[in-house]
């Protein structure tokens, strides 16, 4: 006796297939999404960055205020080929700490970096400002600065914060937070050597006829 006919409805029996086609899918889809999402939150701490905290080949303004000593200085204008600025304020521990590696890199830069000058930009009362010269005996021009400005203009939210501005209006280098170890120390001393002149082209002078 031959067995019955096979009585199942085709779209029954495409029916685990296509469930299983429907969940890969959704699956495929909430990745992408979750994919998606973490890349717009990576590009949106890239913005804010940006933003918000100094980077390297940033362009940074000329503001021309007096320090201490009642002279004009102009950051982000180097005298040499390189400034360098320490922007701090007097009652932060890490800026505090940060000193002594800092007096002894404007020591080098004094002797090995082409006259490099690190300007001390405190957001303080020139009176603050002074008497944590004198406590601290900070032997580098200090500006006492205390509008927030100015910190905005340099990205200098969080301190410390150091930059080393190029001739060119650039930041070579940037560091934000302590200055506690030598490895800082070796990249703010390179960022801050001069650096060759681009070479220029030469014509050659025709011959005469």
């Amino acid at each position: 006796m031959s067995p019955p006919p096979d009585t199942q409805n085709p779209v029954s029996r495409l029916a685990p297939r296509l469930l299983w086609a429907a969940l890969a899918l959704a699956t495929a889809l909430v990745l992408a999404l979750g994919w998606q999402v973490g890349r717009m939150r990576a590009d949106q701490r890239w913005l804010v960055d940006r933003v918000t905290q100094p980077y390297v080949g940033m362009y940074v303004p000329k503001v021309a205020l007096t320090s201490l000593d009642g002279q004009t200085r102009e950051l982000g204008q180097p005298r040499a080929d390189t400034q360098v600025l320490f922007f701090f304020t007097t009652t932060c521990p890490h800026c505090r700490a940060s000193l002594p590696p800092l007096k002894r890199a404007a020591e080098q830069l004094r002797a090995n970096a082409g006259g490099t000058e690190l300007i001390g930009v405190a957001f303080a009362t020139p009176a603050q400002t002074a008497a944590y010269a004198r406590e601290h005996a900070l032997d580098f021009p200090l500006i006492a600065h205390d509008d927030r400005r100015t910190s905005a203009l340099f990205r200098a939210r969080k301190v410390p914060s150091l930059l080393v501005i190029g001739r060119d209006g650039r930041v070579r280098y940037q560091h934000v937070g302590e200055i506690n170890d030598k490895q800082t120390l070796r990249e703010l001393m390179a960022a801050a050597q001069p650096r060759p002149a681009p070479a220029t082209t030469m014509q050659r002078p025709l011959a005469a006829r």
